[in-house]
């Protein structure tokens, strides 16, 4: 993202003053070195993308980072309630969520939206929870189920039927980003996934491109009902097809860039 706002992305440790002095707006992901903190922000405005809210044993450590910011980027609004006590000048945050990776727009053959074969996962393998049992009910579907690692982005298009899902967390399930969704509906792939905040933002707004459940038995019945119904396959896939252009690098880089001409002017005053 940076590459695509025209900007550099660089471990804390390359950066110099004279860098600082000269951009915009200056970006930490996940943490900060706090103890350069004040001066960076006397030349730009400092903004720290959240990513997702520690886990309890880190929470402690990480609230005197999120305490030093003003500005913040959050993958979700229910973020902030895992973030700890506000600092006193309170927090101005923004929520811009993950570009798609489809970047050949490859889409889904009419052929296999027609008579899907794969169902499929693309990730960390511990993020898909109850692998055997989604693997067993897929299998006595008639389908093959595939589970392809996170790096290897072109195993999106062995994928049918798209499905992603972990077992009820509250923080987790209201403060993930969107990034898996969105890649099936880039690719035009119907998918059925677990009940995210993020993944319910990006079917609202591309208008219906999955079915989202919250418990197991509810996850696998989907699954087939996605397979029995070609017409709501075909639905997903034209609907998601959106998602190119709504959720592109250029496109999430726009909501950056405004952000950050906001804060540029709040920063300013």
């Amino acid at each position: 993202m940076a590459a695509e706002m025209g900007g550099l992305c660089l471990r804390s440790r390359y950066l110099t003053q004279a860098a600082i002095a000269s951009c915009p707006a200056l970006i930490w992901i996940v943490e900060a070195d706090l103890s350069r903190l004040e001066q960076a922000g006397k030349s730009a405005p400092q903004i720290l993308d959240v990513i997702n809210p520690p886990c309890e044993r880190d929470r402690a450590r990480l609230t005197e980072q999120y305490r030093a910011f003003r500005y913040l980027f959050l993958n979700t609004e229910s973020s902030r309630h895992y973030l700890g006590d506000e600092p006193a000048e309170g927090w101005k945050t923004w929520v811009v969520p993950h570009h798609h990776c489809n970047f050949r727009d490859w889409l889904l053959p009419e052929s296999r939206l027609a008579k899907p074969k794969v169902v499929g996962y693309l990730g960390e393998p511990c993020h898909l929870h109850d692998t055997e049992e989604i693997r067993e009910a897929v299998e006595k579907m008639g389908m093959r189920f595939i589970s392809i690692p996170s790096r290897e982005l072109g195993g999106y298009q062995k994928i049918d039927i798209g499905i992603a899902w972990t077992r009820r967390e509250t923080q987790r399930d209201t403060t993930r980003s969107n990034i898996k969704l969105t890649n099936f509906a880039a690719h035009g792939i119907p998918s059925v996934v677990c009940d995210y905040e993020s993944y319910r933002g990006v079917d609202r707004e591309l208008g219906g491109i999955a079915l989202i459940r919250g418990c197991l038995k509810g996850f696998l019945e989907a699954i087939d009902q996605l397979a029995r119904d070609e017409e709501l396959r075909r639905r997903f896939s034209r609907n998601g097809a959106n998602a190119q252009r709504l959720y592109s690098r250029q496109a999430i880089a726009g909501r950056y860039q405004s952000a950050i001409d906001e804060i540029r002017r709040d920063w300013r005053n």
